[in-house]
């Protein structure tokens, strides 16, 4: 049995370019850490079928699922039917948030079945399971602060040799249903998107010179003028966020989940004294 934590994925920076690929994709570039926040997994090898069992009523037990759909592509590369494997997810990143849970979950399956099956992935492999698997796949496979190349289905992670200074992250997660993230792309705001490829050159430079402040004023996701414009929560919990003492506060990834960023566990701790009654789901955690 391997046991294994998979941490949530924070984007500090996501840029979309406003030119289209030819094969109709926007060109995105992130910056990527990861915070204290996770899911836990136990993996074993049984029988010939994939097994996932978890006590979260909202997470897919079949082929819906990212872990699943992993372990099944990895079973055809293998070419052995008689593979199986009972996985166990104990739940705790926010499902469909923005922190990318499903695709951490999924890269760990990934790694823990490759020693369990005795299998040697190439480069081209991982890269063809990305293509199916989605970038939040990819970058979990490395994880730690990273900028994220997304060329179509091409990702490209470069590993940034630097730490973050410690922030302390608030999170609320607001009761409205998530939209799927091809809906957002759908719906992108092109006027909005693509301007602010300076910034995040800012961002990567405040990030060299461990400047707080510098990170915390460059911080940009180009989702969110396009989201927040038919989901006004975004918004509201930003400005709440903002009034309860964030330094900044930034949309997570495709939403709706808010990220506020605090310089003390004294002040996060207070911020969420006082939002506790107006979110019911509502988190401290903080950048790994």
């Amino acid at each position: 049995m391997i046991k294994k934590r998979t941490f949530a994925k924070l984007d500090l920076a996501i840029h979309i370019s406003s030119n289209k690929l030819n094969d109709g994709h926007y060109p995105v570039d992130y910056i990527d850490c990861q915070i204290n926040l996770f899911d836990e997994l136990l993996i074993e090898q049984k029988g010939q079928d994939i097994e996932i069992i978890c006590d979260n009523p909202n997470v897919p037990k079949n082929k819906e699922n990212l872990i699943y759909k992993a372990a099944q592509l990895l079973k055809d590369i293998k070419g052995d039917k008689k593979l199986g494997a009972k996985i166990i997810l104990k739940k705790s990143i926010p499902i469909k948030a923005g922190f990318g849970g499903g695709s951490s979950d999924a890269a760990a399956t990934l790694q823990a079945l490759e020693k369990l099956w005795k299998i040697k992935l190439t480069k081209d492999q991982v890269s063809n399971l990305a293509k199916k698997l989605g970038k939040d796949f990819y970058y979990s496979l490395h994880g730690g602060l990273a900028e994220v190349q997304g060329r179509g289905k091409n990702y490209k992670v470069i590993p940034l040799s630097y730490r973050l200074p410690k922030f302390w992250v608030l999170i609320i997660v607001p009761s409205a249903q998530k939209p799927s993230t091809s809906w957002v792309y759908e719906h992108l705001n092109t006027k909005s998107i693509g301007q602010s490829f300076d910034r995040f050159k800012r961002l990567k430079k405040a990030i060299s010179e461990n400047n707080k402040e510098n990170i915390l004023g460059s911080v940009y996701n180009d989702f969110e003028k396009s989201v927040s414009s038919h989901y006004p929560v975004v918004k509201k919990i930003k400005e709440d966020l903002t009034k309860a003492g964030a330094s900044a506060a930034l949309m997570a990834g495709a939403g709706l989940s808010v990220v506020g960023f605090f310089n003390s566990s004294q002040k996060v701790k207070e911020a969420k004294r006082k939002l506790t009654n107006k979110y019911s789901q509502i988190f401290i955690t903080k950048i790994i």
